[in-house]
């Protein structure tokens, strides 16, 4: 009788686990992978020296966190992505894939 009454209580905690909402580091660190993703598929720097590549990348990241709706986006992840949807973005492939775990 004792293993039933503490399975239901230790189902609700995993289910929090599970369709929490993400902490702040974590949204900041699945904007980011989004932002990476996208920079990664511009063609203007698929040819150049992999040092060139680099410094473009991180100026292009540093605008595009700099911008309002990076802010609006981060502040929106921290009230409504839940963990689901955080896993899902962490293991997208490409941006289509990340936009379709959010939506």
């Amino acid at each position: 009788m004792r293993a039933p009454v503490m399975a239901l209580l230790l189902f609700p905690a995993s289910l929090a686990g599970c369709h929490g909402r993400v902490k702040p580091e974590e949204c900041s660190e699945m904007l980011d992978r989004y932002v990476d993703m996208s920079i990664e598929a511009d063609p203007a720097t698929k040819n150049l020296p992999q040092a060139e590549a680099a410094a473009v990348r991180e100026m292009k990241k540093a605008v595009k966190k700099a911008e309002p709706s990076y802010a609006r986006a981060e502040t929106q992840c921290r009230g409504e992505v839940s963990r689901h949807e955080y896993q899902c973005a962490m293991s997208a492939k490409n941006p289509d894939e990340w936009e379709a775990c959010i939506e």
